[in-house]
């Protein structure tokens, strides 16, 4: 097979119409995934009876699938992962809405010990009567643990490939298993399907506490079954996630048998794992002595989310500091592997036959989708709107000269990045906007401003703000306003793998202003990242739900610390008991975070005597002055928050609500105010049935509040890209993912509202593309 043809092929969408059909025993195997957004490889294996199976589900997996029309069918039987993380289940919850929202039956997630809780913690977030979910728990050491370490419906069997696996070869013990299975159904006439179908084996292995609690798990073996006397095809699934795995996999039984029974044979090996395990000579060496064509799952950098990526790219002619070209947009759509693997990018589908010279091949119905081009996107624009033809060509040449987002300090700047910062200011005409770097002038960035279902546009909701800087050594800090499924990803895209290790590490706290799964499914990436950066535990502030669905996920306690969001409310709501009274002020507490806080913005708890020690530690944990939560009516605990600055700057955010006029008032004179507006005023009926806000709304309760600026972000699927600006009688300012502004720039972006969004609706999606 062409190497090049499964990284550069082409096509106008993931998935023909009318597909060639399967023979019987073959299978399809589609690589969804995207280097360049964080998003780790799943793979979409479909039998010829269109039974459909996969093999991880990675944080923001659905969205990704979703965009390229690469998602699961109706007939998706089960999914299986290799650990419990969010790379690998972190797309769990996403995918059950979605199948929820498509009528799905019935669905098995089967995995390593504890998998089955990944179940119980989706229903902490989410709610969904269909599919009827099954958690599995497989076993390694399947002798001692008493039955088959294994799942098997009518059409397909899999077994999991565990490390220090001591047993026999588990395909030996599962043939065993068969021929006894046989025999016995001869003697007593008894059917042979009972106890091998996916739902009982679930129920039996759901319940077993016997496997080893730190068994790991590198990959799967998938065989599928021909007719009742033949077997199909056989894959290998490999996932080895360090390299300290590599030389123990030679001593796994069944992939022992498989390098050396030739009725153990392989006809594929698809290999998941990372690029720098992949690359070792050890694990190189280990795929040689594997006699089968080799796939490696990972494009070096890929784009996936390019939908979006285009959006970025239209914009960037508007304002390049408010809405900045992507790193990710730079990535290699090539392998960074060497070797005998090939290359598979987005989409990439192989097929793999039975008793064919060329079991495998690149399947011509299922190509990948159309390549992110630049050129076109900007050629296309400057024909919609000639007077954007000069921004566009400057847009071509900063991708030319690689000037993607970064997050320099202003303290940090060369002498010539200050001139062609001055430069480019100058050309716009916008000197007298220069950021004074004598004062504090934070950044906010908007990573997701989609609602509860993303769109292609649009991902889940979070928000970073800059943090008041306590030395100018210290560099940048942030809090983190809700934090979405693929909010890490979000951050990777925009600023590159390494730079988001930074910001990550950087964060000061996380709000989470409700237990939707929209507002917090992304807090185990976060938590994942900041560990491998920081000792130290990262601050989680939200409802008492947050903490009990990390513990189901079993995230250790020792990675964050958890403060409920209710403990920071400054009175009683409706039938909400009140906070205790807040203690003595510390008499180590610095005169200076006594002082901000006295000289807060005026509201009606401006003046509730001493800060809480709850306060007073995140006060100094943050380098804030105020930190203030308000309780909203949206679901149980949801809240609203406050910020203020001791430079006098202040934020008001609002998280997901109904109007609430206790909000208006404790952010009143606020600098901005972030406010959900999911609903066009059309749509009250619907805003005020599930608890949220319509854009009038929203804008009502920024004029109560007197607020100096109003951002409005949370934006549903009707409408993913702009919003009607018509008829309004405040001027708001509309968020993008990707949007980045300093609070001294939110004057100037209201006035490039109306540009701003007859450009968000050019393009020819907008003329023929239908946003799924």
């Amino acid at each position: 097979m062409d190497r090049a043809a499964a990284s550069t092929a082409t096509s106008t969408s993931a998935v023909s119409s009318n597909p060639e059909p399967l023979a019987s025993g073959a299978c399809t195997v589609l690589v969804v995934g995207a280097e360049g957004d964080f998003v780790e490889p799943s793979l979409l294996v479909t039998t010829s009876s269109g039974a459909q199976y996969a093999f991880e589900v990675p944080e923001a997996y659905s969205r990704l699938a979703l965009e390229h029309r690469a998602r699961p069918g109706s007939k998706l039987k089960a999914c299986f992962v290799t650990e419990r993380s969010a790379r690998a289940v972190g797309g769990l919850t996403g995918l059950i809405l979605r199948l929820a929202a498509d009528g799905h039956a019935r669905l098995v997630v089967a995995g390593p010990n504890g998998t089955a809780a990944e179940v119980c913690a989706a229903q902490k977030c989410a709610r969904w009567v269909h599919p009827e979910v099954h958690g599995v728990n497989l076993r390694s050491n399947t002798r001692r643990c008493g039955g088959i370490g294994c799942y098997a419906d009518e059409a397909v069997t899999v077994w999991p490939l565990f490390l220090d696996d001591d047993c026999e070869c588990l395909v030996c013990e599962w043939e065993e298993h068969r021929r006894n299975k046989a025999v016995s159904s001869e003697e007593d006439g008894s059917d042979d399907g009972k106890g091998v179908d996916g739902s009982d084996h679930a129920r039996s292995t759901s319940t077993d506490v016997r496997s080893a609690a730190q068994t790991i798990c590198v990959g799967y073996v998938c065989e599928l079954k021909d007719t009742a006397d033949s077997l199909g095809v056989r894959i290998l699934i490999m996932n080895a996630k360090s390299s300290d795995h590599v030389p123990r996999l030679s001593s796994i039984p069944t992939l022992r048998c498989f390098s050396t029974k030739a009725c153990h044979a392989i006809d594929a090996v698809f290999h998941c794992t990372p690029t720098d395990v992949a690359s070792t000579p050890t694990y190189q060496s280990w795929a040689e002595s594997l006699s089968c064509e080799h796939f490696f799952c990972r494009s070096c950098d890929e784009l996936g989310f390019r939908a979006s990526a285009r959006m970025s790219l239209r914009l960037n002619t508007v304002d390049s500091d408010a809405f900045p070209i992507p790193k990710a947009l730079h990535g290699s759509r090539n392998g960074g592997l060497t070797g005998r693997f090939e290359v598979l990018g987005l989409c990439a589908s192989i097929r793999v036959c039975k008793n064919e010279s060329k079991k495998c091949k690149l399947d011509a119905q299922t190509l990948r989708p159309d390549d992110l081009q630049p050129d076109a996107v900007l050629n296309e624009l400057k024909m919609l709107r000639p007077d954007l033809a000069t921004s566009s060509q400057a847009t071509l040449e900063r991708i030319k000269r690689d000037e993607v987002a970064d997050l320099k300090d202003p303290n940090d700047e060369t002498s010539q990045d200050v001139a062609l910062a001055l430069k480019s200011r100058l050309m716009r005409g916008l000197i007298g906007m220069k950021r004074k770097t004598s004062e504090f002038d934070p950044e906010i960035i908007f990573l997701g401003t989609g609602s509860a279902e993303p769109s292609k546009y649009r991902g889940s909701s979070g928000i970073l703000v800059e943090l008041p800087h306590p030395t100018v050594s210290h560099g940048k800090s942030w809090l983190m306003l809700d934090c979405g499924e693929g909010t890490v990803g979000s951050i990777a895209r925009m600023f590159g793998r390494e730079v988001m290790m930074s910001i990550v590490q950087s964060l000061k706290m996380v709000w989470i202003s409700h237990h939707h799964a929209d507002h917090m499914l992304g807090v185990r990436g976060v938590l994942d990242v900041h560990s491998q950066t920081c000792e130290a535990p990262l601050t989680l502030v939200g409802p008492t739900i947050l903490r009990e669905w990390l513990e189901i996920c079993g995230v250790s306690k020792s990675s964050y610390r958890f403060i409920r969001s209710r403990d920071l409310f400054a009175g009683p709501f409706g039938r909400l008991p009140p906070p205790p009274p807040p203690p003595m002020q510390p008499k180590s507490q610095p005169r200076s975070v006594v002082n901000a806080h006295q000289s807060m913005p005026s509201g009606p708890n401006s003046n509730r005597g001493s800060l809480s020690s709850i306060e007073t530690t995140l006060i100094q944990l943050t380098g804030l002055s105020r930190i203030e939560a308000v309780p909203v009516e949206h679901c149980r605990d949801a809240a609203a928050l406050i910020i203020g600055s001791p430079s006098n700057w202040s934020l008001a955010y609002s998280g997901d609500c109904r109007p609430s006029r206790a909000f208006a008032r404790a952010a009143r004179g606020c600098d901005v105010m972030i406010h959900e507006a999911t609903f066009e005023n059309e749509l009250y009926n619907h805003a005020v049935r599930k608890r949220h806000s319509t854009t009038s709304e929203a804008l009502e309760t920024a004029a109560d509040a007197q607020v100096k600026h109003i951002v409005l972000t949370h934006f549903s699927q009707r409408y993913p890209k702009a919003i009607s600006l018509d008829s309004l009688s405040i001027e708001p300012i509309i968020a993008f993912d990707g949007f980045r502004v300093l609070l001294s720039q939110l004057d100037r972006m209201k006035h490039l509202q109306p540009t701003i969004a007859r450009v968000a609706s050019l393009g020819s999606e907008a003329r023929s593309e239908v946003d799924m």
